[in-house]
């Protein structure tokens, strides 16, 4: 048997700041919510309209473009502001 370990349970336990736990989130947001659009544009029928598929895209990159600034401003801070 195969053991497929959780990709978000490995990146919340790392060592890395929690700047880089953000972005990493939601950089996997984006691709999956960016997946069932893909899958659809190669598989799905030629003439098919999938704006359910495409807001979903939307609001998963916008959502996760928030995350990414989100982790690049506690990075800043943690690197400016949090000196040791």
């Amino acid at each position: 048997m195969i053991s497929v370990k959780n990709p978000i349970k490995q990146i919340l336990a790392s060592n890395s700041p929690a700047g880089i736990k953000v972005i990493a989130l939601s950089l996997m947001l984006v691709l999956v919510t960016a997946a069932p659009i893909m899958l659809y544009i190669l598989f799905g029928p030629e003439d098919g309209n999938p704006v359910g598929l495409g807001l979903l895209f939307a609001a998963g990159a916008l959502v996760g473009h928030i995350g990414f600034l989100v982790g690049m401003l506690m990075l800043l801070r943690d690197y400016y502001f949090r000196r040791k």
